[in-house]
Order: structure tokens, then sequence, then C-alpha cells
């Protein structure tokens, strides 16, 4: 959730290369009758613009993201190698709130619907820590509990970014990073879904006897009770479609919100009578059958 500064040791490696992102989403009304259509197109001069369906927007608007990703990637490698240095950056994701403090600047991001919080702060000055601690607090002041914090690019603690050997499997790998959200599997109990998280991942190297076996490195993302097995090539594109998951989780739940505004609690006795009228039913059927 921080990033420190960062110094070249040696000329930039990285070689020339270009990322473009574009996607423009209109909707347009007939001259004639104003029949609305929507369209969209992914080139700058708008050369492909045509009639999409929402679904197609939905895929548009994954693929580019992940041009986004690829762009933020390479910004990232070029700062590796050119030693520009940067302040430590956390998001934490709450409500709404604007505020400003030192040596922490707090503000919302527009990209997360102000959802999320962009904290920059001076590693030489406060911890990670404390950084975390202060937005809890101002985001308290406004009503705010914050859910988590995204991790932007580390740091890991030292046991999540060390390799031990496992043994029993054969392969070296790393300590889980874990989601502060446990479980929320419907099939176990409250006690048992606590002792595990929503949401873990872990580095793992496979490399016992290379000469004969090879070596592979992979990313396990474990959700509840399952784990996935990922090169660290597609668990790059499964983050890219879990925050493309995001907005749609959040209209899904806005829409639930809205609905629950109706929501009633029944009649106890027009329940039991309910209840008491199937019972009879079944045990005519029952009857009649034997």
């Amino acid at each position: 959730m921080s990033n420190s500064a960062m110094t070249a040791t040696a000329p930039s490696t990285i070689p020339e290369q270009s990322i473009a992102a574009s996607l423009t989403v209109e909707v347009m009304h007939d001259l004639d009758d104003g029949t609305p259509t929507l369209v969209a197109s992914t080139q700058g001069n708008q050369g492909d613009l045509q009639v999409v369906t929402v679904d197609q927007v939905r895929a548009m608007i994954a693929e580019q993201r992940a041009h986004l990703n690829r762009q933020e990637r390479l910004a990232l490698a070029y700062e590796a190698a050119s030693g520009e240095g940067r302040k430590g950056v956390i998001v934490a994701i709450g409500g709404t709130c604007v505020s400003h403090g030192e040596p922490l600047d707090l503000w919302a991001t527009p990209d997360w619907d102000a959802h999320a919080y962009e904290a920059v702060y001076d590693p030489s000055r406060i911890s990670l820590a404390d950084a975390e601690a202060s937005v809890r607090t101002q985001l308290a002041e406004f009503g705010v509990q914050v859910a988590g914090f995204l991790n932007e690019d580390g740091p890991l603690t030292t046991a999540q970014s060390t390799f031990v050997l496992d043994d029993g499997l054969g392969a070296r790998l790393t300590t889980p990073t874990e989601s502060a959200l446990r479980d929320i599997d419907d099939c176990y109990t409250a006690a048992e879904n606590a002792t595990r998280p929503f949401l873990a991942a872990k580095a793992v190297v496979h490399d016992y006897r290379p000469q004969a076996y090879g070596r592979r490195t992979e990313v396990w993302l474990e959700y509840g009770v399952t784990t996935g097995t990922l090169t660290p090539a597609k668990a790059r594109d499964v983050l890219a479609a879990m925050a493309g998951f995001c907005a749609q989780f959040e209209a899904v739940i806005e829409l639930a919100e809205r609905e629950a505004l109706k929501d009633f609690e029944g009649d106890p006795e027009i329940e039991a009578a309910d209840r008491e009228a199937e019972a009879r039913r079944i045990r005519a059927i029952t009857e009649a059958r034997a």
C-alpha cells in the first residue's frame, strides 16, 4: 500500500513502446423519430463508430481497462529505471469525504465513483500503519467506515515476500496475503467462516530438481475453500477482471438497496396458518399414496 522512492543503478533497458487506450460511448437520437441508439468507438478519430449493445460496451470497457493496467505497469517500469521517486500511496475503500492533513493528504478518487480515497504520505515521516490509522480516523469523522485498503504495488511483509520450502508440496511458497474480510460461504457457520479469509494470495515456485522437471512460478488465489492456480500473466488478467467487476457489483448493490426499501416482515399468524395448511396438504398426499 505504499511506494518507496527507487534509484536507477544502470541505464534504462526499457524498449521504446506505445500503449494506447481509447473508448467513446454515445447515445445518439434518430433525426426523424428521436429513437435513441447506443454507439461506441475504440479509435481516437471514431473511425470504427458502430451501434453496440450494453454487453458489448462492458466488454470494451474491460479491454480498455487492461490497456490502462499495461500503461501503468510501463510507467512503473520507467519510474524504476529512471530513478524518479515518489511518496507512498494507499487507497482506502469507503464512502464520501474530502480531507487534508500533514504529513498525509487525503482526497476522493473519481475513478472509484467517490467510494475510494487516495492518501499520499511521506514514509520518512509516518509509518504505513500510522498512515492507515490516520485515514481511518479522518474518514470516521465523516461517519465513513473504511472497508479495507488496496495494495498498490507493495510492500509485502517479510513473510509475504520470502519463499519457504514446503516439503509436503515439494515447492517453495510465501505466506499468504489475506483480505480482512472473512469468508461468506452460506454452507458454513459464522464461526467456520471466521477461520478463513474471503480472499488470499501467495506466490509459489516449483523448482524440485529443475534440470529434470523444469521450474515454474505460480500465483495461488484462494477464495474461501477454493484455490485457483494461475500463471503470473493470468493472475494479471484476473486482477483486471476483478477491478471491472467492482463497478458492476456496485450497480447490483444499488439496485438491491432500492428494492430493499419495499421490504417488510410477514404476519406470524398468517405464516403459521400457511405452514399448517401446507402440512395438511402433504399428509393428505402421503395418505392417498399409501
